[in-house]
């Protein structure tokens, strides 16, 4: 079996981490927001 290479070897161009970073930091935040005022509701009920 023959194995496929690509014909240059230039790394894999990444997208820029840093606004993959941004992202998920935003949606931890609103995740961790919608959380805690669902337990402040449960919690003063």
């Amino acid at each position: 079996m023959q194995s496929v290479r690509p014909d240059n070897t230039d790394p894999i161009p990444l997208r820029k981490s840093q606004q993959g970073v941004g992202t998920i930091l935003i949606r931890f935040i609103g995740l961790l927001a919608a959380a805690t005022v669902v337990l402040v509701l449960i919690w003063n009920q």
